[in-house]
């Protein structure tokens, strides 16, 4: 058990790489993330995403998926040290990879929201 939590502490890097495939992953995360979020699901009923063979029948089922999701893209960056939120579009989806992006790189930080976007700003030290 101790070498699966030493996966879910954050991974200090002093920058972060850029690489095709590192995007290419983000963006089918982003997708598949896109493609739960978008659909309608009201009362409790089937649900199946069959490009993704997803399928799903309560709510929570359906927020447990994206939260999940955001969560593999947020181990990937942490444990790789590949950047990728330059090239991901959902906004709600990118706020977290440039929340794992800045935890990784050891930045104090804060997310400000302004009703239409949300931006990281880093914060000085204190001390």
């Amino acid at each position: 058990m101790k070498e699966i939590n030493k996966r879910n502490k954050t991974i200090n890097y002093s920058s972060l790489k850029r690489t095709p495939f590192a995007e290419n992953y983000a963006l089918t995360l982003e997708e598949l993330y896109s493609d739960i979020v978008s659909v309608p699901h009201f009362n409790d009923e089937e649900v199946m995403l069959e490009d993704w063979g997803i399928d799903f029948f309560y709510i929570d089922t359906k927020e447990e998926l994206e939260w999940m999701v955001i969560v593999a893209m947020k181990v990937f960056i942490n444990q790789t040290g590949y950047e990728v939120s330059h090239v991901l579009k959902n906004q709600k989806f990118k706020e977290f990879a440039v929340m794992q992006e800045y935890s990784c790189l050891g930045k104090n930080f804060v997310m400000i929201n302004n009703g239409i976007e949300m931006n990281a700003v880093e914060i000085e030290d204190e001390f």
